[in-house]
Parts: structure tokens; C-alpha cells; sequence
């Protein structure tokens, strides 16, 4: 076990360092914000037939707990995000706007930052983002549970409940409800 975790942490960090390289010789930190591709919605992977979901539990912001079945009677966008994620950052504006322009839907951002509350107010204060649920997991929880491998990922989620597709990687939410509204379809 200690040999795969050596492995992972030597792999994951080649990852950044390679990443880090791309992104100089591309010259993006010669930009205020770095650049990210956003995936096309049509990547969200449907999921047939679609299946329930454990109920797991988050922390909110101001200190109190929230289930995720709470949130069902409508539509759930359940994205996982962190503040040190780059394409977390990224994606969390789209997110918001999704949270804004439809009410209709439940559109949950979940952060993994260890630090909790005391790390992610001041960043969504100072990113301007009021709209989505924001809800914390601490200790990675939800994470494990849920089966999340990477950040940011997103979960649909129906009005019942089930899981309908998944999403990795960072999207352009702000005018998805055509397109959530057509997975939950099936």
C-alpha cells in the first residue's frame, strides 16, 4: 500500500510539473487568470439505468448540516470543487450563473478544502459568488462515498433522487438548463 501511495504522489506530482511546463511555454502566465478549456456539455456521461444515491451529509458555511436528499423535488447539480483547484476556479463563476438564471434547479457546490468554512468564505466573498448552494466535505466524505476521483466533478441528479450523469472536468454551466433538462430525461 505505502508502495502505490509513493507511486501516486511521484505520479500526480510529474502530472503538475508537466502541466506547469505546458502552460509556460504556452505563455499562459502571461495572463491575469490561467487558461482553461472548458469540456462541452454533450461529455456528460449518462448514466442507464439510473441509480440511487446513499444519502450522504455536508457541512454549510455558517456551521450547520444539510443532507443531499434535502435538496430532492427538483433537479441537483452536485459539483465538487476545491479552492486550490485551478478549474474548480474556473468553472464555480458558471456555476453560479446556472444557480441564478435557474431556479428551478438545486445547483450545489461542494468544497473538499480541508479548512473548511474559515478557507471558503472569504474565497467566494472575493470571487463574487452568491447564487449556488455552497456546502462543505471537509473530510472527504461525500467524496469517497459518492465514488468522486478528481475535481471538479459534477453529478445530476433528479428530482427522485437518481443519479442520470457525471461530469469531469470543468464545464460552461451558465445556459445548461436545456441540456441538464435533457439528461434527466433520459
Amino acid at each position: 500500500m505505502a508502495h502505490l501511495t509513493r507511486r501516486l504522489i511521484v505520479t500526480t506530482g510529474a502530472t503538475v510539473l508537466v502541466g506547469g511546463v505546458a502552460c509556460k511555454l504556452a505563455g499562459a502566465e502571461d495572463t491575469d487568470k490561467p487558461h482553461v478549456v472548458m469540456r462541452p456539455l454533450s461529455d456528460i456521461n449518462r448514466v442507464s439505468p439510473p441509480r440511487g444515491l446513499p444519502n450522504v451529509g455536508f457541512g454549510t458555511v455558517d456551521g450547520g448540516r444539510k443532507t443531499l436528499s434535502e435538496f430532492y423535488g427538483r433537479p441537483v447539480v452536485l459539483n465538487f470543487w476545491a479552492t486550490w483547484c485551478v478549474p474548480c476556479v474556473a468553472e464555480l463563476p458558471e456555476l453560479d450563473r446556472l444557480a441564478e438564471t435557474d431556479p428551478g434547479l438545486a445547483v450545489l457546490a461542494v468544497s473538499a478544502d480541508r479548512g473548511g468554512a474559515a478557507v471558503v468564505k472569504p474565497f467566494l466573498a472575493a470571487h463574487g459568488v452568491s447564487h449556488a448552494t455552497v456546502l462543505l466535505d471537509q473530510g472527504s466524505d461525500a467524496v469517497h462515498v459518492l465514488g468522486v476521483v478528481g475535481f471538479p466533478t459534477t453529478l445530476l441528479i433528479d428530482a427522485a433522487g437518481k443519479l442520470r450523469g457525471t461530469l469531469e472536468g470543468p464545464a460552461s454551466w451558465g445556459n445548461a438548463a436545456s441540456a441538464i433538462a435533457g439528461v434527466m430525461r433520459g
